[in-house]
């Protein structure tokens, strides 16, 4: 006889962009998205199956990375707003959040849409709050979530060890209007900082941990996922306060099973209902979905 172990439900999470953002296509290794006015094709290796909108339809992009770096059209202009109106239209703000994009050598262009999924869910906890909480991002990028949590009412720490992506999370602040927020820019590597905030006994509401698969910081010091995240997850709970809102943890190497970040956020929140699956991105068609990251957080 077989015992069936009982499963806990593995959930699929898709973007909540108005307007401003679509996946108009994907297929045979790449993506065609439109940020804004602007039109963007990438490889994913997520693609592998056939795309379904003609070649004329892919051939429109501004903006394409090939192997050899990015090709732009003839009037494209390598840099360009996109707005998050979301928060906006559910009340919970009185701003769009605006961010600056751009053509980088790795690829990316400034956000990840599929986040989006995070941050409208982390607002509502944040706007319910009848005192200001505290909100730690680590590997906080160009500050999507930061922006976000401090729209919604947080105190936000934003920590990342590129000062370039620092200054741009900076930038995109001033276009949001947050220039009021109180948001702390740091540059720093994210465990070595929240190791300083434990000996100083500061504790936050929220904790954002959006680590990469693998990378390497200004120094050549390098992050690798499998090593090191264990014991930067238990030096996030010191970090966290007794009672904490949230916690949001992503993972980006798709040859992991989301229970992987479940089970290790389980090893230090045993007590708490941990919910987790993937984040996807929705094709504009409706009938097919591009997983991007996998997420776990209470």
């Amino acid at each position: 006889m077989i015992d069936v172990l009982p499963t806990n439900k593995i959930n699929i999470l898709t973007q909540n962009f108005v307007d401003d953002y679509e996946l108009i296509d994907s297929g045979n290794g790449q993506k065609l998205e439109r940020f804004g006015n602007n039109i963007t094709c990438r490889p994913d290796t997520n693609c592998v199956w056939k795309t379904k909108n003609t070649i004329k339809d892919w051939s429109s992009a501004d903006a394409t990375f090939k192997s050899s770096g990015w090709a732009f059209a003839p009037n494209f202009k390598d840099s360009w707003i996109t707005s998050y109106k979301t928060l906006k239209n559910e009340g919970i703000c009185k701003q769009e959040i605006k961010m600056q994009l751009r053509a980088t050598i790795s690829k990316n262009i400034g956000i990840f849409p599929e986040q989006s999924a995070n941050w409208l869910w982390m607002s509502k906890i944040i706007a319910a709050q009848k005192k200001q909480p505290t909100v730690l991002n680590l590997f906080a990028y160009t500050g999507g979530a930061s922006l976000c949590a401090a729209a919604a009412g947080a105190q936000v720490c934003h920590v990342d060890a590129s000062k370039s992506v620092v200054n741009w999370a900076s930038q995109n602040q001033k276009l949001s209007g947050l220039d009021n927020a109180k948001i702390r820019w740091i540059v720093d590597d994210c465990g070595k900082f929240v190791s300083r905030e434990i000996k100083r006994d500061i504790k936050y509401d929220g904790i954002i941990l959006d680590p990469p698969a693998f990378g390497r910081d200004n120094t050549g010091k390098v992050f690798e996922f499998e090593k090191q995240i264990y014991h930067l997850l238990e030096m996030c709970k010191q970090a966290l306060s007794p009672k904490p809102l949230f916690f949001i943890f992503n993972g980006y190497s798709m040859g992991y099973s989301a229970t992987v970040l479940k089970n290790l956020l389980s090893d230090f929140f045993p007590d708490k209902k941990i919910e987790f699956g993937e984040l996807h991105l929705q094709e504009k068609s409706g009938t097919r979905t591009l997983p991007c990251s996998l997420y776990a957080r209470f």
